[in-house]
């Protein structure tokens, strides 16, 4: 069921140099009173609430509250005349429902005969019913009770506010389901005949799930709709998800939106989206340095985050938008706090960089940073410290944040018990560790784990614990004068396997599952098991692996690729995502200070949905795909079964590329 619960400080142009001691800075605390958008689709989807049941959606007549035992309250019900045992069970189970007592909501749920209840009290048992299913992950019965004839009869008897209310519950279990689209459809039909109190939930959902439909299935549907209060949504959707638009055309367009569209359901929201931007504008930075290593084991990711940066910077240019000054700095010495105190002394107003994990940790160990600065890299904050420092946002491409979206999806899909396939050494071991405290910690468990190096059949073989039932095989032949046939089996306690692997690893690992008697369960991976280009003929051994990975090898034809493919026809090879990491490093330059004053905003990236965490971390939602025919194929977020150089600076003025 559905978690229905639905800041960049003020800029400061601080010239300080950065000194040993630090001098602190004052902080100002940021609240975030409401969860990331995205984030309540996943709770939706996850489970982990239950929507307060309206207590004046249920039938008139007064009830008690629920009885802790089950045995009480169906003794109490025998007490009771046939409609008040009905209005009082159906209340009772909403009661048990919002306590997390789904046994026990199942029990009243069962214990009313329908055919016994009048139309009112037939749609609340009905909703009652429908959310009860959900929270068991079951979309598909639920969609079924609510195309049951009796349902529909009462649905149409009844008051538009009621109607509305298992039409809300359809969408809920269309999301479920991964038909986002198809609950759009729904849920802006419903919305005016919502209750007042619903409708900012419903408003809410589908702004998340038009953010979550992959950027050509909202195209299509801009260009089919005939519903002029669902195209409304869409194009603003579609200006909001714009992969290229500056922050001021944006604005322009916002106003254009609402003059075109007032009175919209969605315009009740724009003026605090529109305040943050203006300001936002008012608050981009004019002068960015850029700190990134020419040099050493990091040069080559280094020059693809670049690339993709200047790309995202002369796409805009060409376009008149309004773009920076862009200084690149060679951050390959170790020295980082003295380059940041040159690239501030040449007027920076915003740092993208380091990209070492080290030169991030510097940083992080001051308290204060004097202007914003987008680290590339993650790190952990020192044990003593209960905040990040004041302007410091950390950016990556962490497989560790993977692994942990990719144990949502199972728990989504109704896994609770998983193997982990992993390779030796401290990274997957990082990685596995991931995925198995994110998996436990929403209910599942890991019963396998097991490392492989070069022998992949090995590691399946003893994930599978297929030796054991072959041992007990040979026992058996050794009792008996009798041929034995016997076929390995493997053991039933695992509903998915989880694989981290790269694409040369992962075309072993997954014939190994299959030989080894596990082609039926489901395997799920991270980014690293998709080389990045479609290679049918040697990825057919990866069809039915699950994965989650970046927009931007999805999304081929934007022009943002167009413009890549025209400079670089070859790509970027395997560091092609940190390639859409360096575009989004750029369009995050003039959107920090949104995303950090606006609850449930995000940036719509090629690297994922970008939002800000408490901590000034980026988090990234990603989008998940599956091989078939040995090539990828987008699946909805759920599924129902989620230069040139002097000393250290290259220079990237607002005209053209010169050196400074």
């Amino acid at each position: 069921m559905a978690c229905y619960n639905t800041a960049f400080a003020a800029k400061r142009r601080l010239r300080m140099r950065l000194t040993m001691p630090w001098e602190t800075m004052p902080r100002t605390p940021q609240s975030k009173t409401v969860m990331r958008t995205f984030l309540l689709l996943l709770a939706l989807l996850s489970g982990c609430a239950q929507q307060p049941v309206d207590d004046n959606s249920l039938s008139s007549t007064t009830v008690i509250a629920a009885p802790t035992s089950t045995d009480t309250a169906l003794g109490d019900l025998g007490n009771m005349s046939v409609v008040q045992a009905n209005s009082t069970a159906v209340a009772w189970a909403g009661d048990y429902l919002s306590a997390g007592r789904l046994d026990a909501a199942q029990l009243m749920i069962e214990w009313i005969k329908p055919a016994q209840l009048t139309d009112t009290q037939l749609l609340d048992w009905a909703l009652i019913k429908g959310k009860l299913l959900l929270a068991k992950q079951d979309p598909s019965d639920t969609l079924a009770l609510l195309a049951q004839d009796n349902v529909r009869a009462a649905q149409a008897k009844a008051t538009p506010q009621s109607a509305a209310r298992l039409e809300l519950l359809r969408a809920d279990a269309l999301t479920l389901k991964g038909d986002l689209y198809a609950s759009v459809e729904v849920r802006v039909d419903a919305d005016q005949r919502l209750a007042d109190d619903q409708r900012p939930y419903n408003r809410q959902m589908i702004w998340t799930q038009l953010m979550l439909l992959p950027a050509d299935e909202l195209r299509s549907a801009q260009q089919q709709t005939r519903n002029q209060e669902l195209k409304g949504w869409l194009e603003l959707a579609s200006l909001y998800r714009d992969p290229l638009i500056d922050i001021d055309t944006q604005i322009s367009q916002f106003d254009a939106w609402q003059s075109k569209w007032p009175g919209h359901p969605a315009a009740e929201n724009l003026p605090g989206m529109i305040q943050a931007l203006r300001q936002a504008v008012k608050d981009r930075p004019q002068s960015i340095a850029v700190l990134l290593p020419l040099n050493g084991p990091l040069a080559n990711a280094a020059a693809a985050v670049r690339d993709g940066l200047l790309t995202a910077y002369y796409s805009a240019l060409n376009q008149n938008y309004p773009v920076p000054q862009i200084l690149f700095y060679d951050s390959g010495s170790n020295d980082v706090i003295a380059l940041y105190n040159q690239a501030l002394d040449a007027g920076a107003e915003l740092i993208i960089g380091p990209l070492d994990k080290d030169q991030v940790s510097a940083l992080a160990a001051i308290r204060s940073l004097p202007v914003p600065t987008l680290a590339l890299n993650y790190v952990d904050m020192p044990d003593n410290t209960t905040e990040p420092p004041h302007n410091l946002y950390q950016f990556g491409l962490a497989p560790e944040d993977e692994a942990r979206q990719a144990a949502e999806q199972a728990i989504t899909e109704g896994a609770r018990l998983a193997a982990i396939l992993y390779p030796e050494g401290d990274w997957g071991a990082r990685v596995a560790e991931s995925f198995r405290e994110k998996f436990e910690s929403l209910g599942g468990i890991v019963t396998a784990k097991s490392t492989f190096d070069q022998d992949s059949t090995g590691a399946t073989r003893a994930l599978l614990d297929l030796g054991q039932s072959q041992a007990r095989a040979r026992a058996l032949n050794r009792l008996t004068s009798l041929k034995v046939e016997f076929e390995p089996r493997r053991r039933q306690d695992i509903d998915l396997v989880f694989i981290v692997a790269n694409a040369n690893q992962a075309r072993q690992l997954k014939p190994a599952l299959n030989f080894n008697y596990a082609s039926d369960l489901p395997v799920f991976a991270i980014s690293q098991v998709y080389a990045g280009t479609p290679s049918p003929a040697v990825d057919s051994d990866l069809n039915g692996i699950r994965f989650i990975d970046l927009p931007w090898l999805f999304d081929q034809e934007s022009p943002l690729h167009h413009d890549a493919a025209t400079v670089w026809p070859n790509g970027h090879g395997r560091y092609e995502r940190l390639f859409a990491m360096g575009v989004d490093a750029y369009r995050l330059h003039a959107r920090l200070s949104m995303l950090q004053s606006v609850p449930d905003s995000f940036l719509p990236g090629v690297t994922g949905q970008l939002s800000i965490d408490p901590q000034r971390k980026l988090v990234r939602r990603l989008q998940w795909a599956y091989f078939t025919h040995g090539k990828p194929q987008r699946m909805p977020v759920v599924h129902g079964s989620g230069e040139n150089s002097v000393g250290n600076a290259v220079v990237a003025p607002a005209a053209v590329p010169a050196t400074r």
